[in-house]
């Protein structure tokens, strides 16, 4: 048996080979669910806002909380909650997030009024953040190689698939009456189902946690949590308070707070204690472009899933008629998803160059569609566009998620997923904010809404391949055997 060690983070056994290598994905089913469900609550609740403002006679202020009340708590803990993991066990930690989860949706899913609901969705939002960074943290511990390529995929895969059918189930539950219940509750309803699901085959996965003491450090925990809960605020709530200057305060408390965590993590590192966020590993070049392309991918994509439903409807398309356009997208995503170890096998570290290159080819396809044949029919007429678009996005995802897994040590694995996710939610808020912007300043709607979605994230998409490229160059190949 051999040890691994980083600074900062201790020195791990690292078991065997074969141990590592024959873990198959079924074991992981539980923890798997995790990511399909939490963005299954997002998009779903996305889409029944309206059906909310109708029946509780909620203004944009309110709606606005049911969302944040789920995504700033998700985004302030997240890093909290893969350092709890690897202190207390990955399996303790995501089973206690899925329970909250499960106990607020079926809160939601009764709220008499729509501040008992936005109470319920912050609770969901803790759930969330403690369970999450669980998965990528307990796959890295417990496999490695072509397991661990298939693990990462399935938890790509798990995520498109709640995001799309979400849009889909979202926009019927919100159109349908349950007899005298109304079919939004019923979101919620699934939420919770599939929460018991995962608490129930969460025991299947491997168990893990850090082999050495975790010391939590609260003053880097406050710092950072004080800096991402005032960046979330501001990117929430900028566009609706016309970023005056309580959003522009809260800009540059983030900015202070962010600063001052640096600053003391680095002290702690230097001291020998173990910082909440190690600075040897955020100097690190490669997690460092890895975090920023995935952060540029996840605000693209955020941006145009924004505006696609409202463009489609606008052209004629009913909101189920719009999730069900989507769907064949997500189905791609998943099936391409499950097969990208063999494709790293053989194309190896041009996986991610490969994808980014079907993802721009994808969305100038989708433009000209627009272009040449916008009215109700564009759902139909676009679906061989989303499906190389799914194509590509599954061959990059597993790539990225790996650039960013792989820098850290397993000693320290929750906090690869915390980071991660804390990258993917903030980019996701990110996008919104951008696409929002650029719709209000412009004016366009429909069609001209939808383009400008694309071609924000064709930006996006060049920047992340030009780093993909720069990645490759300095020999940042992505592994399939490590």
């Amino acid at each position: 048996m051999t040890t691994s060690s980083h600074p900062g983070t201790g020195t791990v056994p690292v078991p065997p080979a074969t141990a590592l290598d024959a873990v198959p994905t079924w074991r992981y089913l539980g923890f798997l669910l995790g990511p399909g469900v939490g963005t299954f609550a997002f998009n779903a609740v996305t889409v029944i806002l309206p059906t909310l403002r109708d029946r509780f006679g909620a203004d944009d202020v309110t709606l606005e909380l049911v969302i944040a009340a789920y995504g700033i708590p998700f985004a302030v803990l997240l890093v909290l909650g893969g350092r709890l993991g690897d202190r207390f066990g990955r399996h303790l930690l995501f089973v206690g997030g899925m329970l909250l989860f499960l106990v607020s949706a079926v809160a939601c899913a009764l709220a008499p009024t729509v501040e008992t609901l936005v109470a319920a969705r912050l609770v969901q939002g803790v759930g969330a953040a403690l369970c999450t960074p669980q998965v990528l943290g307990t796959i890295q511990a417990t496999s490695r190689g072509a397991a661990r390529t298939r693990a990462i995929a399935a938890f790509g895969a798990s995520g498109g698939i709640g995001a799309a059918v979400g849009q889909v189930l979202g926009g019927a539950l919100a159109a349908a009456s349950l007899g005298p219940v109304d079919g939004w509750r019923g979101v919620f309803v699934v939420v919770a189902l599939t929460a018991v699901a995962a608490i129930v085959l969460a025991p299947l996965a491997p168990r893990s946690r850090a082999h050495e003491h975790v010391a939590i450090d609260l003053v880097g925990t406050a710092a950072l949590a004080l800096g991402i809960l005032a960046a979330s605020v501001a990117l929430t709530f900028g566009p609706a308070w016309g970023w005056s200057w309580p959003v522009l305060v809260a800009l540059a408390v983030a900015v202070v707070a962010l600063i001052g965590m640096w600053r003391h993590q680095d002290a702690v590192e230097r001291s020998g204690r173990t910082p909440l966020l190690p600075p040897s590993l955020l100097r690190l070049r490669p997690l460092q472009l890895g975090l920023l392309a995935a952060a540029l991918f996840f605000a693209g994509y955020s941006a145009l899933l924004y505006v696609f439903p409202r463009a489609v409807e606008a052209g004629g398309l009913t909101s189920l008629q719009a999730g069900m356009a989507l769907l064949p997208f997500a189905v791609v995503f998943a099936v391409v998803s499950l097969s990208v170890a063999r494709v790293q096998a053989r194309w190896g570290d041009a996986t991610l160059v490969l994808g980014v290159s079907l993802q721009i080819v994808a969305l100038l396809g989708m433009a000209g569609t627009l272009l040449v044949a916008w009215g109700p029919a564009i759902g139909l007429w676009l679906q061989p566009a989303l499906v190389v678009l799914g194509v590509g996005q599954a061959l990059i995802f597993s790539p990225l998620t790996q650039l960013v897994v792989r820098e850290v040590p397993v000693e320290a694995a929750g906090l690869s997923g915390g980071m991660f996710s804390t990258a993917q939610q903030l980019a996701l808020s990110f996008g919104v904010i951008v696409i929002g912007g650029v719709v209000s300043v412009t004016g366009v709607a429909a069609r001209d809404e939808l383009l400008a979605g694309l071609a924000l994230d064709v930006v996006f998409a060049l920047a992340v391949l030009i780093l993909a490229l720069v990645l490759r160059a300095r020999g940042g190949r992505v592994p399939t055997t490590s």
